[in-house]
Parts: structure tokens; C-alpha cells; sequence
């Protein structure tokens, strides 16, 4: 089975080494919600966001209104390896994921020795996203925090039209109601977002980038690509 050019950076780079893994790749439906259980119990995979995007917390839960990092279309995220590390994600903005075994990814050796360094490297700055996102919510106003979430969203989504559904963001960014509010009111007023009603609920639409990159701190800065 081919595939066509992925949306998701990393694969496309591993692609252009080893393209023969194309026909040992899967793609996978994601709902919004938690890691799948039985995708969460498939060792040894590697799954490359399409155009869904994913949060990540600590497996243990975050303290209130901190949430590590969001990974999309420049990330390649390994259950495997997160659970051994103590990181757990949730499905933000549903869509699809390509699936590929990591044990044929390292069979193809010297093929895709390069490949494993600027995954080494996507994963730091992850880890730049996770300490810059933890000081962001203890430190910055809640509409500064929004502001430089939806831009770092926007980063890592494949689309230009970015849209989230606001019932997941409001429960993972844990703000209270009122908080939470208060920050909405603030990117609205400036006509930076807007809320949009479709069959599936309340859906956020970012209307411009401009008045987020005006009203956001610097913390969405943290480079996405690897």
C-alpha cells in the first residue's frame, strides 16, 4: 500500500530515505479524548500526526491550568516510549495519525540514520515547548496564555484555517469558568478569534493572526519544526 506526501514533516523525511516503509505505514482515526487504550497498548509503533493534534500532560495530571505542550504535524509521538517517561496525551482535534512499527524503521539502518537525529532533535524541542508552556501559565495573564496557545496551535496544524473545538480546550487548559472567560472576551473584543456553531458544537475559529501575535507573550515562539 502507497501513500500519498504525508502532512506530517518527520514522516516525509523518513519517506525520502526509506521510501519502501510506505507500503508498512497505516493510517489511523483518532476521536477526541484520551490516548486510545488500545492503541496505548500497541508497543513498539510510531504514530506520525496527520491533522489532528494532540496535548501532552503528565501522566500523574498537571497542576491547574498547566498543560506540557501540544504535538502535531512535526512530531512523531511513541506510546511505548511515553509511558516510560511519565507523559500521557489527549487527542485535542480529531483526525488521523500514519502508524509505523519502530523496529522496521531501525531495520532499515544507515538508510535512516539521519532521520533518527532530527527526531532526537523534534523531541527537544518539545521539551523547550513543555518548560516555556510551565512558565507561561504561572506567569502570564490568562489572555496572553490563550493568545500564544492558539498561535502555537496553529503551528502545528497542517491547515491554514485552524479550528478547535472549545468544549476539550476549556477542559484541558483547566482554567475556571470565570478565567477562562475573561480571556475568550479578550482575543474576541480584538477580533482575533470567534466562536463558530457547527452539528458537532461550539467550534473556535482563529480570524486573524495578527491580533494574536499582538496580544500573545512570546512563549508560542518555542519552535515546532525539528
Amino acid at each position: 500500500m502507497t501513500h500519498p506526501a504525508s502532512r506530517n514533516s518527520l514522516f516525509q523525511r523518513l519517506l525520502q530515505l526509506a521510501p519502501e516503509l510506505s507500503s508498512d505505514c497505516a493510517r489511523v482515526s483518532l476521536k477526541a479524548g484520551p490516548w486510545p487504550a488500545e492503541l496505548a497498548e500497541d508497543d513498539g509503533c510510531l504514530y506520525f500526526p496527520e491533522d489532528s493534534l494532540w496535548g501532552l500532560s503528565t501522566s500523574s495530571g498537571a497542576a491547574q491550568g498547566v498543560r506540557l505542550a501540544l504535538l502535531g504535524c512535526h512530531h512523531v509521538w511513541s506510546p511505548q516510549r511515553a509511558r516510560s517517561s511519565g507523559l500521557r496525551a489527549e487527542v485535542l482535534v480529531p483526525g488521523e495519525a500514519l502508524r509505523v512499527s519502530e523496529s522496521l524503521v531501525r531495520a532499515a539502518g544507515a538508510h535512516t540514520a539521519t532521520w533518527w537525529l532530527q527526531e532526537a532533535a523534534s523531541a527537544q524541542a518539545l521539551l523547550a515547548q513543555m518548560a516555556r508552556m510551565v512558565f507561561c501559565a504561572q506567569h502570564h495573564e490568562a489572555a496572553q496564555s490563550l493568545a500564544s496557545w492558539l498561535l502555537l496551535a496553529q503551528q502545528h496544524s497542517p491547515s491554514a484555517a485552524l479550528r478547535l473545538p472549545e468544549r476539550p480546550w476549556r477542559a484541558w487548559l483547566a482554567w475556571t469558568p470565570e478565567v477562562w472567560q475573561s480571556a475568550w472576551d479578550t482575543l474576541e473584543s480584538q477580533q482575533a478569534v470567534a466562536l463558530v456553531r457547527l452539528e458537532e458544537g461550539n467550534v473556535m475559529a482563529l480570524k486573524g493572526l495578527a491580533p494574536l501575535s499582538t496580544l500573545a507573550c512570546p512563549c508560542h515562539q518555542t519552535p515546532p519544526r525539528d
